[in-house]
């Protein structure tokens, strides 16, 4: 016969071994990824928000990808795509995507990257940090 448990029935001792595993499950996962994977925001200098993007950073020497969402758009079509150029250097960053393009060109800084933005002739200085 089957045993069913009531919500919090658990033992302790079991709570605590599930807690470690998943854990433990977590910083595994954690290690498989390079210092750019997750989620991060793009900003004006004075704050303003203008794109989330998602990026894939694989430790393993893989290929640094990601997917950008207009922040200035309320809905689709047209607010999320591919990045379909990002480069990584030792303390530069290269990123484009969009139709006309937008290009920015980031250096490392202490908690994130800043740089020029370039779209078209005008060109504008933009941050990007973890969200």
């Amino acid at each position: 016969m089957l045993a069913v448990l009531a919500p919090g029935a658990g033992s302790a001792q079991g709570d605590a071994a599930l807690d470690t595993r998943i854990t433990e499950s977590a910083r595994a996962a954690q290690s498989l990824q390079g210092p750019l994977d997750g989620s991060w925001l793009l900003t004006t200098a004075d704050g303003r928000a203008l794109y989330a993007l998602e990026l894939v950073d694989p430790v393993a020497g893989g290929r640094l990808e990601g997917v950008w969402r207009d922040l200035r758009r309320a809905a689709p079509p047209g607010d999320t795509g591919v990045i379909e150029r990002l480069e990584r250097a030792p303390r530069r960053l290269i990123v484009s995507f969009g139709a006309p393009p937008i290009t920015f060109v980031l250096k490392a800084r202490a908690g994130g990257w800043s740089g020029v933005a370039k779209q078209g002739a005008s060109a504008f200085v933009v941050d990007l940090r973890r969200k």
